[in-house]
């Protein structure tokens, strides 16, 4: 299991085929952290694709017309890039490309 802390007793209701499916799949002793990881994941997703609806078009072309092109995005992380990897040889001495 994750490691959360105390845990809480659940009963859920599952279609046949699934229950079908979890069962082929997990030993008995495994269904809860079955369960556990897959509702983990999920609420994960589920948190990301939240952030992602509150966000979307916080990125507007007006706002960035210095990217109108692929090429000029390109350029842009290749600038990103080269200015990371010189600050890194800068502050460690590394010259990992």
């Amino acid at each position: 299991m994750s490691g959360r802390g105390k845990t809480v007793k659940m009963s859920v209701t599952l279609p046949g085929e699934l229950a079908g499916e979890v069962r082929a799949l997990v030993s008995q002793g495994e269904v809860s952290s079955f369960f556990t990881e897959a509702v983990e994941h999920y609420l994960a997703f589920r948190r990301q694709k939240k952030a992602l609806e509150a966000s979307y078009g916080a990125w507007t072309d007006e706002s960035h017309t210095d990217l109108g092109t692929p090429a000029d995005s390109s350029a842009f992380v290749r600038d990103i890039r080269s200015a990371d990897r010189e600050r890194r040889e800068r502050l460690h001495g590394d010259s990992a490309k």
